[in-house]
Formats: C-alpha cells, sequence, structure tokens
C-alpha cells in the first residue's frame, strides 16, 4: 500500500519552475542519505511553493531522519491543513508522534491512517505499540492481532509475545501457544533449525565450582537489580564461580556489584547471539541464567540454541518463554499454581523464599510521616509505568474514589511527561465520574526525587493484571503499602511474594471487589490511619527481618537449584550415549 502520489501540478497550484528544480535536487539527496542538505532545498522550495504536500512530504521525512520531529511535524500538520494526507501521511505523522513521546496524539494519527487503509499491518503494529503505552493492552492486542492476518510481520509477532502476559483475555493456554509460535517465526526469521538435544553442549564433570553465567542488559541499572545483586553478592564463591555477560552501557558500571577475584566479565554488547553462543561455550560455563526475557528482546533469538549445557530463567520471566533452549524457569510456590504447570515450555523450579527477594543497597530518601496526618485527606497513589494502568484498573479506582469522598490519586510515570498524555488519563478518569482537581499527574524525575512522591502517598494501589515488581519494592521500602489482589497468573502474583513474605500479607486481596473495600477500609477509618502511620515508621526495619529481604536466604535456595538441575544434567548425559 503506497502513498497516493501527489503530481508536481495538483489542485493546491502549480509548482514554481525554480521550487521544482530544488524540490528535485532535495529529493535526490534525501534519497542518497544526505538529509542535512536535503533539508536545505526542500525548505527553499517550500518558501516558493507553500502549498505543495509533495514537497511538504519529503521535507517532512527529511527532518525526521535528522531526528528534528518538531519541524517535521509542523511539516505534517500543513499538508493535513491542506486536506491532502494520505493514509502513509498519517502514518509517519503517527510514528514522529511516538518518537517525541506523544502517545496519546499518535493515537488519532494511526486511526486515521487505518480509516483510509485499513490493510496495512504496519499501521495496526505502531497503533498497537501507542496503545499498550497508554494501558489499552486489549486493544493493542486486537490490532496486532489484525496486522497479523495482513502480513505475517516478525516485529508484531515479537510484540504480542511480549504483550501478552498482560493481556486480560488471554488464558495460559493462549499465552503458552503464542510465545511457543513466536519462537518458531523468530527461528525462521534467523533461519536457524530448531534445536535437538544432540545441540546441546555437554556437561562435564569436574570437582571443583560451578561456573554460573548470568547474562543481562541492566546491571547498571541499581534500582531495577535489587534482587539481582542481592543473588550475586551472595552466592558462595567456594563452590560457585560467577561470569557477567553485559549488555549495559560502557561507562555505566554495576553500582551495587561486590566483585570477588574469581568473578569474571564480558562486555557483549557489541557481539551477536552466535559471537556470544561461542563466548559463554569458550568459558565453560556450566548453568547459564538469562535475566533479560522479553525485556531485552535483541537476545532472545539466543536461546533458539542451548548456548551452555544448562539455560535457566528468572527474575525477569514472569510467564513461559515458549524458546526451546531454556530449559528451567524459577519462581517460587506463590507463583504458579498446580493446574497451571502444563502451560510451560520449561521445568518449573520453585524457591523456598520470594524469587523477588531483595535488598536496598544505594541511597533513597528517609521514610516520610503518613501524608494524611498532615495534609488532612487521604492519598492513593501509583508510581508503575503507565502500560500497567489498563482500562479495568482505572475502572477499580475511579470506584475508590467515588466512594472515598476527599481522597485523592497521585501517578507519576515517564509517559506523564507529555500534557497531551495527561489529558488522555484525566480524560479517562472523566469518563469515569473523576474530576481531574482529584488526580495529580507527575512525568518523569531524577530517581531520588521519583521516590519522594511516596512522600504524598498514605497507600499504593497495584495494577493488574500486571503487577508492579520494581514499583512494589520501592513503595514498601519508602514505608508505603501496596494493595494488591491475588491474580490468575504469575505477573499478577509479583507483588504478593512479597507482601505474603513479610508483615503486608493483608494487603493481598482475593479479587477486585476485595481490592475496593480494603482500599476504602483504608482510606475512611481514622484509626486504619494511625495503623498505617505506624507500620509506615516501622517498614524499613520489619522489611529487613523479613524473609522479603533475607537476599542470603535467596542465595542458599538457588544454590541448591544450581546443584539439583546439575544432577539432573549429568544423569540426562549419561542416558544420551545408550
Amino acid at each position: 500500500m503506497g502513498v497516493a502520489c501527489f503530481e508536481l501540478s495538483s489542485s493546491h497550484g502549480p509548482m514554481e519552475p525554480k521550487s521544482k528544480k530544488l524540490f528535485e535536487e532535495g529529493k535526490s539527496l534525501l534519497n542518497c542519505g544526505d538529509s542535512k542538505n536535503a533539508v536545505l532545498f526542500l525548505a527553499n522550495a517550500d518558501e516558493l511553493s507553500p502549498n505543495s504536500p509533495h514537497i511538504l512530504e519529503q521535507l517532512a521525512k527529511a527532518h525526521t531522519r535528522n531526528g528534528d520531529y518538531i519541524p517535521a511535524l509542523k511539516a505534517y500538520d500543513r499538508i493535513i491543513e491542506l486536506n491532502a494526507a494520505t493514509a502513509e501521511i498519517w502514518l509517519s505523522t503517527g510514528n514522529a508522534l511516538s518518537d517525541v513521546g506523544e502517545y496519546a496524539q499518535a493515537i488519532g494519527a494511526y486511526e486515521n491512517s487505518l480509516k483510509l487503509d485499513n490493510d496495512n499491518p504496519e499501521t495496526h503494529h505502531n497503533l498497537a505499540r501507542v496503545l499498550y503505552r497508554m494501558g489499552q493492552t486489549s486493544r493493542a492486542a486486537s490490532h496486532l492481532e489484525s496486522g497479523l492476518k495482513h502480513g505475517d510481520s516478525i516485529e508484531s509477532w515479537q510484540s504480542l509475545a511480549t504483550l501478552i502476559p498482560a493481556w486480560p483475555e488471554a488464558d495460559h493456554l493462549k499465552l503458552l501457544k503464542t510465545r511457543t509460535v513466536f519462537a518458531r517465526k523468530l527461528a525462521e526469521y534467523y533461519g536457524k533449525p530448531w534445536p535437538t538435544e544432540r545441540d546441546r553442549p555437554r556437561p562435564r564433570p569436574h570437582d571443583g565450582p560451578l561456573r554460573i553465567g548470568f547474562i543481562c542488559a541492566f546491571f547498571h541499572n541499581a534500582n531495577y537489580t535489587k534482587p539481582v545483586w542481592g543473588l550475586i553478592n551472595h552466592l558462595n564463591r567456594s563452590e560457585f564461580q560467577i561470569c557477567l555477560f553485559s549488555d549495559s552501557p560502557d561507562d555505566a558500571g554495576m553500582p551495587c556489584y561486590q566483585p570477588q577475584a574469581t568473578d569474571q566479565l564480558y562486555d557483549i554488547r557489541d557481539l551477536d547471539n552466535e559471537q556470544v553462543t561461542a563466548l559463554i561455550r569458550s568459558t565453560g560455563i556450566d548453568i547459564l541464567v538469562d535475566l533479560n526475557a522479553y525485556s531485552y528482546e535483541g537476545r532472545l533469538g539466543l536461546f533458539l540454541g542451548y548456548p551452555a549445557p544448562v539455560n535457566v530463567a528468572w527474575w525477569n520471566m514472569y510467564a513461559s518463554s515458549g524458546l526451546p533452549g531454556i530449559e528451567f524457569i524459577v519462581g517460587d510456590d506463590e507463583m504458579i499454581q498446580p493446574d497451571e504447570l502444563q502451560h510451560f515450555s520449561e521445568s518449573v523450579l520453585c524457591l523456598p523464599v520470594s524469587y523477588l527477594t531483595f535488598t536496598v543497597d544505594y541511597p533513597v530518601p528517609p521514610v516520610s510521616e503518613l501524608p494524611q496526618l498532615t495534609e488532612g485527606c487521604f492519598t492513593f497513589g501509583n508510581l508503575a509505568p503507565q502500560y500497567k494502568i489498563t482500562p479495568q484498573v482505572l475502572d477499580a479506582w475511579a470506584e475508590i474514589l467515588r466512594r472515598a469522598p476527599g481522597s485523592r490519586l497521585l501517578l507519576a510515570n515517564r509517559t506523564l511527561k507529555s500534557p497531551n498524555n495527561q489529558a488522555y488519563v484525566r480524560e479517562q478518569f472523566k469518563k469515569r465520574g473523576i474530576d481531574r482537581d482529584r488526580v495529580d499527574l507527575y512525568g518523569p524525575s531524577d530517581h531520588v526525587t521519583y521516590l519522594r512522591h511516596y512522600d504524598k502517598i498514605d497507600l499504593a494501589l497495584d495494577t493488574f493484571p500486571y503487577n508492579g515488581g520494581t514499583s512494589t519494592m520501592e513503595a514498601i521500602w519508602q514505608g508505603v503499602p501496596v494493595l494488591t489482589i491475588d491474580g490468575d497468573r504469575w505477573v499478577s502474583r509479583t507483588s504478593q511474594t512479597l507482601l505474603r513474605r513479610c508483615h503486608l500479607d493483608r494487603f493481598v486481596a482475593t479479587d477486585v471487589d476485595d481490592m475496593i473495600e480494603r482500599g476504602l477500609q483504608w482510606a475512611c477509618h481514622s484509626e486504619a490511619h494511625d495503623e498505617l502511620a505506624v507500620l509506615r515508621q516501622q517498614m524499613r526495619k520489619t522489611l529487613v527481618a523479613s524473609s522479603a529481604c533475607d537476599t542470603a536466604a535467596l542465595a542458599r535456595g538457588m544454590e541448591r537449584l544450581f546443584r539439583e538441575i546439575w544432577g539432573r544434567a549429568l544423569r540426562r548425559d549419561q542416558v544420551r550415549d545408550t
């Protein structure tokens, strides 16, 4: 589906000869990759023929390639004002808006494009991407599936596989099928045969420490990797040698890592997956632990084969991967019910503690007093990404606000940097009967300032089906309990695995209705406020004494799993030659 080509002489007026020449030169430069000089020629052509959609389109493309999105959007706006926008123009407008974080406006642009061409898979995919950013998960999934009907795009399969744990209407079977199909599609895309047992490197019996590799693109992100460093720093180096394979930025460092003499670090940013596989095998890794999962999609292809004799997913994988190279997935007994095991392509291993057991080893603000006692109103809050705030979540939160007069809600995330995105969110609450002045919205900030938002929050409301993980850890560490639900899938239980392993199990509701009622009880009764005030001031001390922050126990539990699965690998290998 191409753009309808504008004639050089059209209803918008003929192009001046000089502007035509400038246009042709600018277009030629753009086609040759010289977008900077193309802008100069096309801008001059536009001055001479200011109502030419064709010139404006090429000018917008040149600005976009230069990364100058605002001038590009101004050019697209002028085409729209001329009533000359094609499906392709609307698509390009949506892309530019998305690139500058204007997701709410991009939704409208993509929808206009689909009105003119509903068969374009790229438009369906890109609309899904911004819908997801704004919390419209079900609509996003629907557009991904629509796009796949018109084109078998690996990008759309990957997006659907990434999104599906958070899709409320997707059950366990659909999730497994989708990710398994995606893995097959990815193998076809890379031209890789489906691996067999003979492709797996053989485990080498040895008396020395097991060599454990961890592969991650987030080692530099201290607030995100609280469980990761809690585990790695406590692993027993007399039994386990640690190798870190890092895709983190070169100068970012590893702020919470406590290196030990036998540890080995490898920078893999410039290596493709085949090269990483060769490196892992050359270092003699026995067990490789993937910490990326679908959060760093560039390494998914690594597990279309077996980079190590044993390959395990932990921490960032909260559903079946569907990938043939991942044999084990590590959770705990809160995460998976027995009847759900059949919907995993991996063997599920359970730790005796929360699989998200964490420690905070970097500077954070002190815990504040309960804001309700000083402000006189009760404030709910959530600092999770906007994509977790689905219509079902908005319905529940709005119901709480309607039934708790005078209460407020505070939201803060990167998406809310845009006033247009904020307006979109406010409109969602307005549709649910909540006035705009009851909802406080904040954009991104440095991490300490971000955590200071908890100084204004009495009780955090969790998202569902995609619970908080990092945001739950940070909320309770800042003294703010998180009200969550016992959900129907792994991703809906990531908060409860922490809350039930400390003193906060009463903040786990049985379902959404129970969550609403519990939220009202905490907001509407003065004795509940007094209890929250005490909880808040004692929170860190109580957490540190609980299993939720016992990272030494996390390490001991993981060590037992490492020994167990290595024993399995050796026994399996003995059978291999028989």
